[in-house]
C-alpha cells in the first residue's frame, strides 16, 4: 500500500475531526436525521464496533447498529471527536493500513461533505486533485454496488471529455462533474450533488425512477 494513499486516507480524517469539532455537536447533515454528533458516533461505532457495521447492509442488523451508534451519541462530544481522530483501537480490523485505506476513504469523503454541506453557505473544497483523482480510480468499482439496480448503462464523463463506464448498458446516460459530486450523486445526494445528467428521455426517465443509496 503507496504512503500517498494512505496519506490521502488520514488528511480526510484529520480534516473531518477538526471540521466535526469546529462546527460542534447539533448542526445540521445531508443525513436524514442526524446531527452532527449522531454522524460523528456512526464513524467511532463503525472502527471501534465493527459488529454494528454489517447493518448498513443487512436489514435485520438495521436494529443492532442503532442501538449501538446511539450509546456512542450519548457520549461527550469532543471526546468523540478525538476518538474519531485518533483512529480504531488495534484490535479492529481498520487497524489494518490496507483495510483504513480501502474502506474508509471514500465514507470519510462521503461525510465531510455531509458535514460541509448540511450548511447551506457551503462552498466547495480546492486544492484536491490528488484527492479527486484517487476518488475517480475508485468509481468503478463503487458504482458496480451502487448502479447494481439501473436499468440503464452510466457513463462518467471527466472535465477532458474522457468517459468511464460505470455500468454498461444499451440506453445510456451521461454523468459529468468532479468524481466526488459524482460519488456523493450515486450515494443519494443527487439535490446537493454538482452533476448534469444527459441522456435520451426514456433513458433518462428510467434512471431518474431508479433508488440511489444503500
Amino acid at each position: 500500500m503507496s504512503e500517498k494513499k494512505l496519506s490521502l486516507v488520514k488528511a480526510e480524517r484529520e480534516e473531518l475531526a477538526n471540521l466535526l469539532a469546529e462546527l460542534g455537536p447539533n448542526q445540521p447533515t445531508l443525513c436524514s436525521g442526524w446531527e452532527t454528533q449522531d454522524l460523528l458516533a456512526h464513524l467511532v461505532a463503525r472502527e471501534r464496533r465493527p459488529d454494528s457495521a454489517a447493518g448498513v447492509v443487512i436489514p435485520a442488523l438495521k436494529s443492532w447498529r442503532a442501538k449501538v451508534e446511539a450509546t456512542y451519541a450519548a457520549k461527550d462530544y469532543l471526546n468523540l471527536v478525538q476518538d474519531f481522530r485518533s483512529g480504531p483501537t488495534l484490535l479492529s480490523p481498520f487497524a489494518i493500513p490496507f483495510v483504513d485505506n480501502m474502506a474508509n476513504l471514500i465514507e470519510f469523503v462521503i461525510h465531510h461533505e455531509d458535514v460541509r454541506r448540511g450548511n447551506p453557505n457551503w462552498v466547495a473544497r480546492t486544492g484536491i486533485a490528488e484527492l479527486q483523482s484517487e476518488i475517480k480510480k475508485r468509481l468503478p468499482k463503487f458504482a458496480f454496488l451502487a448502479l447494481r439496480k439501473s436499468a440503464v448503462g452510466v457513463v462518467m464523463i471527466d472535465d477532458e471529455s474522457t468517459q468511464y463506464w460505470l455500468k454498461r448498458g444499451g440506453a445510456v446516460v451521461e454523468l459529468r462533474g468532479e468524481p466526488i459530486e459524482i460519488l456523493l450523486y450515486l450515494t443519494g445526494r443527487q439535490a446537493n450533488a454538482n452533476v448534469t445528467v444527459q441522456g435520451s428521455p426514456a433513458a433518462l426517465a428510467t434512471f431518474e425512477r431508479m433508488k440511489f443509496g444503500f
